[in-house]
């Protein structure tokens, strides 16, 4: 949202999700050039607001509006009608940020402007954002973030990185911290050995950038055409494997929400179609179980399965 997307295009996108039946929404207060939060404040004003789950973030800050803003737009039609620019507008976008702000004074200091742009009184999940291993040692800031919970202004604290960090909150568990955000796709399942067992634990658990990216789907789709070939699996199976149009959103996304411990998942949608197919995908998944089971320790490999 107001990224690569205009905010006309950013709307339409929130209404086709709502009108789906997509309850979680995933910013920060770096996103769409610092402006995300107050389009999803403007969408979610009113009644929709006690049925959505919006998780934020602190500790990346954007700069303040200024004339890079106003020119967004001007940034956005140059991208599109010549895509080799959108590596430097990428540049441009980051130089705008200031990352690792996760002093207490940092959080409160954000958390009440994300308040103020979405519009509420409280947030459903606050993430650290791209949080460092050194915060999990940062005492104050983990008691910061339990009184917030208990005042009621975050309902649930947590933290989002690298899947080494994200492994080192699962054995420390620190007080406070009930939920995690990290990357993970068939390409990249390091931390699957160990959702299941904290997701026990009732933290809630969202899995990011499930296709792994142009890259990763093109080795996902390699991976596919040869378990489709494979002869050790069950004939129904593999009949099911035969590619097409549907097949890759509904084995990504069914196999990492089924028996990973994870909870929800968020790709990037860029485009309408991409949500439908999405939503279709997990609303009607053509693999049982028992056959979504036989396919992640096939994914997973040997090493996983045994520490599974």
């Amino acid at each position: 949202m107001l990224g690569r997307s205009s905010r006309r295009e950013s709307l339409r996108a929130l209404g086709a999700a709502w009108d789906a039946g997509i309850t979680l929404y995933d910013t920060a207060r770096s996103y769409g050039y610092g402006e995300s939060e107050r389009l999803l404040g403007q969408f979610f004003a009113g009644e929709r607001r006690t049925r959505a789950v919006i998780s934020t973030k602190f500790g990346i800050v954007p700069a303040s509006r200024n004339w890079k803003q106003r020119l967004k737009p001007l940034a956005q039609l140059a991208v599109k009608t010549v895509p080799a620019l959108r590596g430097f507008a990428r540049q441009q976008g980051a130089g705008q940020l200031t990352a690792g702000v996760f002093s207490v004074d940092g959080l409160k200091v954000s958390l009440e402007a994300s308040l103020r742009e979405l519009r509420t009184d409280y947030v459903d999940i606050l993430l650290m954002h791209a949080a460092p291993l050194g915060v999990l040692d940062n005492g104050e800031l983990m008691e910061a973030l339990e009184r917030l919970v208990e005042a009621g202004k975050v309902r649930m604290a947590g933290i989002s990185g690298e899947p080494e960090v994200i492994s080192a909150a699962f054995a420390q568990r620190p007080k406070g911290l009930r939920t995690a955000q990290f990357a993970m796709n068939l390409g990249d399942l390091k931390l699957a050995a160990e959702t299941e067992e904290v997701a026990r634990q009732s933290w809630f658990l969202v899995a990011n950038h499930p296709f792994g990216g142009a890259r990763g789907v093109a080795q996902f789709g390699r991976r596919i055409e040869a378990l489709h070939r494979n002869t050790a699996l069950e004939a129904g199976l593999r009949e099911k494997l035969r590619p097409d149009a549907a097949l890759m959103p509904e084995l990504v996304l069914n196999l990492i929400l089924n028996g990973s411990g994870v909870h929800a998942a968020i790709p990037a949608m860029m485009q309408p179609r991409h949500l439908e197919a999405n939503v279709r995908a997990v609303e009607h998944c053509r693999f049982s179980e028992q056959e979504l089971a036989v396919l992640l320790r096939l994914f997973l490999g040997p090493e996983e399965s045994r520490t599974s």
